[in-house]
């Protein structure tokens, strides 16, 4: 079995290649930047914007993971095209969000979901809740520079994920049977607010980090001033409407009944990653 994996040098790619590979499963791994060759990987060039090298990617596969093209949210047909574009792939898990049915139109993501849907394979679509590693890739330099993090979040409660997590969920419904036609929400094992949140990565770095709540106005003024265009704000703000409305509070049990063991704490990934937010600024 060959599986191709689009982001495969992504947050949930990575680890989707890595869980793959322990299966015994061939992987294609696309990026725009391909990694290096190892032991069950081949690395391939794979560009949403660039169809000419989708043939490649896509050459005698037997099953896909998808990120989609978030970078092109003005082409939501790029998803359907592919699919079909991919005649011999069989199975196709689709990476969405939790609460994609509610956030406004500029994010594609439910157009995806519709053309998976549609495809005639065996598909299965991932819901995450936000993802624990957004707290070292995404907000890591402001953890460790400034020690705060400034989020129009509120006080509500997020049911974290681990992405190793997701990647097996994705493994397993790539290789196994009984998961085509499903839609799954995956959680971490708890609900935890954001100030919760930086107490544990603190505390596992040994230092005070702070969380403070700021408004959707003051949040979408610093991505202006970040150079994020007005599409890419729209898409943050409907997020973090969400977070705020209660829809990211949620936390439940799939992690543990596909892969067979509980979903990762934030704690655990904390403990493992104390390093990114134990130095403050440099000097």
């Amino acid at each position: 079995m060959t599986v191709l994996v689009l982001g495969a040098t992504g947050k949930t790619g990575l680890s989707v290649v890595d869980a793959l590979v322990a299966r015994g499963v061939r992987v294609r791994a696309a990026s725009r930047n391909p990694g290096p060759a190892s032991a069950g990987v081949e690395p391939v060039r794979f560009d949403w914007a660039d169809r000419a090298t989708w043939g490649p990617a896509l050459r005698e596969i037997d099953g896909l993971y998808i990120v989609g093209p978030y970078a092109l949210p003005g082409e939501p047909a790029l998803v359907r095209d592919l699919l079909a574009a991919a005649p011999h792939a069989s199975r196709v898990v689709l990476l969405s969000v939790l609460g994609v049915d509610r956030l406004p139109d500029v994010i594609p993501m439910a157009v995806w979901e519709a053309d998976v849907r549609a495809s005639g394979k065996e598909w299965t679509i991932l819901r995450p809740n936000w993802f624990q590693q957004n707290f070292g890739e995404g907000f890591g330099t402001l953890l460790r520079e400034n020690g705060m993090l400034a989020l129009p979040a509120a006080d509500a409660e997020l049911g974290f994920v681990d992405t190793r997590d997701i990647a097996e969920v994705a493994a397993a419904a790539l290789t196994e049977e009984g998961h085509a036609g499903e839609t799954y929400i995956l959680t971490g094992p708890e609900a935890l607010m954001y100030d919760q949140v930086v107490r544990v990565l603190g505390e596992a770095a040994g230092r005070e980090l702070r969380y403070i709540p700021i408004s959707a106005d003051q949040f979408a003024d610093g991505l202006r001033e970040a150079g994020l265009d007005e599409g890419s704000i729209t898409w943050q703000l409907g997020l973090f409407r969400l977070i705020r409305e209660g829809t990211n509070a949620l936390v439940n049990d799939t992690v543990e009944r596909i892969t067979g063991r509980p979903a990762r704490s934030l704690k655990s990934y904390a403990s493992e990653n104390a390093a990114l937010w134990g130095s403050g600024p440099q000097a």
